[in-house]
């Protein structure tokens, strides 16, 4: 049987802006399995 976490990462910045990146994660004998798909990378900043 496995265990399902979400890790939640996040950066607030009153008055400005926040962004939170979260990953579904389920941990089995075998090893961890990340369930989110979410590129891992970042767009739109020079």
């Amino acid at each position: 049987m496995g265990v399902v976490f979400s890790i939640e990462l996040g950066i607030y910045l009153p008055g400005r802006f926040g962004i939170r990146l979260e990953e579904v994660v389920i941990l089995r004998p075998e090893g961890a399995e990340v369930l989110s798909k979410m590129p891992r990378t970042i767009q739109g900043l020079p």
